[in-house]
């Protein structure tokens, strides 16, 4: 009977730490919510009447790095302005992020950073990689992610410049900020 029981102890245990892991290892892509018209405040548009892409990543964040790929493979888009945004902190960058945002500034994107401890609460910049598409009078068109494969960015686009309104990718990706990531990883375990 001892044995038994401590079987059983043994096994609630082990399930138990396998679901606080399970959970913190999924809140590190977990869907997060695209911010308001105010994170225009970060591009810095200039008054021209254009479409604008503008791709808010960070050189500390897989999928954001994963993106950057994506971008330098992809031919830019027609008569639209293309940003980068990247939103730096205190974590180190990945290897070979430099590098790539050097390339796609020569390939012809416009990268600017940003401290993410300056970036406004109301902002509510939750996550990266986030797309955005703005129209010529100013007005996010789109709002969310790029897909499972980080390639859609052209269809969505595409549909957008017609008229349509395409339901936002969900937000996969990395937390912004300090105080993000420690929500999303209380026990340090990526953060």
């Amino acid at each position: 009977m001892q044995t038994h029981r401590t079987i059983r102890w043994l096994l609630l245990a082990w399930a138990s730490a396998v679901m606080l892991l399970g959970a913190i290892l999924t809140s590190y892509h977990q869907p997060m919510r695209s911010p308001g018209q105010k994170v225009l405040q970060l591009a810095g548009l200039s008054s021209q009447k254009r479409w604008r892409a503008i791709h808010l990543l960070s050189g500390s964040c897989g999928c954001s790095q994963r993106v950057m790929l994506h971008l330098l493979e992809r031919p830019l888009f027609n008569d639209v302005e293309e940003h980068l945004l990247v939103i730096d902190d205190d974590t180190p960058y990945l290897p070979e992020s430099n590098s790539l945002l050097q390339r796609l500034q020569q390939y012809g994107f416009t990268v600017r950073h940003i401290a993410a401890n300056e970036i406004p609460d109301d902002v509510e910049l939750r996550g990266v990689p986030l797309l955005l598409f703005v129209s010529p009078e100013g007005n996010i068109r789109y709002s969310g992610g790029y897909g499972s494969h980080y390639d859609q960015d052209v269809s969505l686009f595409e549909q957008v410049r017609s008229g349509q309104s395409p339901r936002p990718l969900s937000l996969l990706g990395c937390a912004v900020g300090n105080r993000l990531k420690r929500k999303a990883d209380p026990f340090h375990l990526k953060y």
